[in-house]
C-alpha cells in the first residue's frame, strides 16, 4: 500500500521545499469499467509546443514518458503527513548541450474550446502550481489506488435549496478513453472527463485510473 506519510526533513536539508509533498514516480494503469480488453497505461504524447496528451497505450508500462508524480496540495510541516487532493505531474525532458533538465506538467482537464462537447482531454502544460484536484483510495481494506474527482450532487436541488445548504460532496470517477483532437490538431485516443452521460463523443468508453507506484 502507499504510505500516506513520506520523510520532509531530507527535503528541507537540501533546499527542496517545494518538492517535499512530492511522491512517485507512479506508472497511471487504465482499465475498462466494462470492456474488459482495455487494460494498459497512460502516457505523454506531444500535442503541441510543451503541451501533451494523456494518451492510452495498451500493454506493459515501458520509458520516461509513462512515468508521473503525485503532488499533494497540502501537508503538516512538522509530522511529514499529507493531504489530499493534488495534481498529477509529468515532468517533461528538455535535452540541451550538457544537460537534461526537466520542466514539471500538472495535468488539468481542458473544458474549453469546444463547448458543443461533454468532454474533456487529460492534458499538460508547463506549471505544476495548478491543475485538476484529482485524489486516489490509499486507506482501508479496500484501497486500489483509483484516481477520483469530488463534485457536488446537485440531484436533489429545488428552488428552496438555497435555505437547505449546498448539496453534499460526492467522489465520482467519471474517466473515459476517447478518439479525439487535442492540442494543436494531433489524433489520439485519449484519456477525458465526461462531464454527463451519455458523452457526446460516440468512441468514448468507461475506465479507471489508478496509480502505480514504480
Amino acid at each position: 500500500m502507499l504510505s500516506k506519510y513520506f520523510t520532509a526533513l531530507a527535503a528541507f536539508a537540501t533546499g527542496a521545499v517545494l518538492a517535499a509533498n512530492q511522491t512517485g514516480p507512479y506508472h497511471i494503469h487504465i482499465t475498462g469499467k466494462t470492456d474488459k480488453s482495455i487494460d494498459g497505461y497512460g502516457a505523454s504524447y506531444h500535442a503541441g509546443a510543451a503541451i501533451e496528451a494523456l494518451a492510452y497505450v495498451a500493454g506493459p508500462a515501458n520509458g520516461t514518458s509513462q512515468e508521473y508524480y503525485y503532488n499533494y496540495l497540502s501537508y503538516n510541516t512538522e509530522t511529514g503527513e499529507v493531504f489530499q487532493p493534488g495534481y498529477i505531474v509529468w515532468k517533461l525532458p528538455l535535452v540541451g548541450p550538457n544537460e537534461t533538465t526537466y520542466v514539471p506538467e500538472a495535468m488539468i482537464l481542458e473544458s474549453q474550446g469546444n463547448w458543443a462537447s461533454n468532454v474533456a482531454p487529460a492534458m499538460f502544460y508547463p506549471g505544476d502550481d495548478t491543475g485538476a484536484a484529482v485524489s486516489f483510495w490509499d486507506e482501508g481494506p479496500d484501497a486500489n489506488h483509483s484516481v477520483y474527482l469530488q463534485g457536488r450532487d446537485e440531484s436533489g436541488y429545488t428552488d428552496a435549496r438555497p435555505e437547505q445548504g449546498p448539496g453534499p460532496i460526492i467522489d465520482t470517477t467519471n474517466w473515459h478513453l476517447c478518439y479525439q483532437y487535442v492540442g494543436s490538431g494531433y489524433w489520439y485516443e485519449t484519456v477525458s472527463w465526461v462531464f454527463s452521460s451519455p458523452p457526446s463523443n460516440p468512441t468514448c468508453r468507461p475506465v479507471n485510473l489508478a496509480l502505480e507506484l514504480i
